[in-house]
């Protein structure tokens, strides 16, 4: 009878041991499609090293449903996006203070186009861009060139400007050199500087705003030792 209490001990011991221990699981989600969320995909697996109290799992979705469900608590977080245009419509998500990616826009033509600076340049020419790109295929309709050709898929535009069809395409500067590798494309180039150029941040649900300090801390490291340099440069050399 006397063994009781110490079992007891025991069993409470572990529990609140278990309870310590326990990782936090945070499943985060893009709408970004390969080759940005596999640089995303390789930037959270280092985050998930760092930070032994969390596992962090990571998914493709459809760019809309990834911020809707992320919003509604359903999944815990999106990566990544531009916060004073996201958190106007959804107000449950708030950014990690540390950008770890910026998007470019760039303007692809074949290596005897003249540069392009600025989107104003391509009024007399023949443009194209991609459905879903949003920034960019605004910014070309602003601008109401000569010709607008918006299609469904990077490689489409890239087909078009092989074969002379149109003279600048603007389209995500890492989602350009996939569709050229892909397509096996010679001739064709990204104009530097990109005509847009914008850091994007992880946006947790405020359910997690405690981990955000150690997020920052986490993503200010990887930085400053290299670590998103190096797995950048790696993604470049891989397209």
């Amino acid at each position: 009878m006397k063994i009781k209490p110490y079992i007891s001990i025991i069993f409470l011991f572990f529990i609140f041991s278990f309870q310590a221990t326990a990782e936090t699981k945070l499943h985060i989600t893009t709408g970004f499609t390969p080759p940005v969320s596999d640089f995303y995909r390789n930037i959270l697996k280092e985050v998930d090293k760092r930070m032994p109290e969390l596992s962090i799992s990571f998914e493709v979705l459809p760019a809309e449903r990834s911020l809707i469900l992320s919003n509604q608590g359903v999944n815990d977080g999106e990566c990544c996006r531009i916060p004073l245009i996201i958190t106007r419509q959804y107000k449950n998500l708030i950014p990690v203070n540390h950008s770890f990616f910026s998007a470019r826009f760039s303007a692809f033509a074949k290596k005897n186009r003249k540069p392009i600076e600025k989107f104003s340049e391509l009024k007399p020419y023949s443009v194209g861009s991609v459905e879903g790109w949003k920034i960019a295929v605004n910014k070309v309709k602003e601008v109401e060139p000569a010709e607008t050709h918006i299609v469904t898929t990077p490689e489409q535009m890239f087909q078009m400007l092989d074969k002379d069809r149109i003279d600048y395409g603007i389209v995500g500067y890492l989602s350009g050199l996939k569709s050229i590798s892909n397509l096996k494309i010679k001739g064709i180039r990204a104009i530097d500087p990109p005509l847009i150029e914008k850091p994007l941040y992880i946006m947790l649900h405020i359910k997690h705003k405690n981990l955000i300090p150690e997020f920052n801390k986490v993503i200010l490291n990887m930085k400053n030792d290299g670590t998103i340099n190096l797995l950048y440069n790696q993604l470049l050399k891989s397209l």
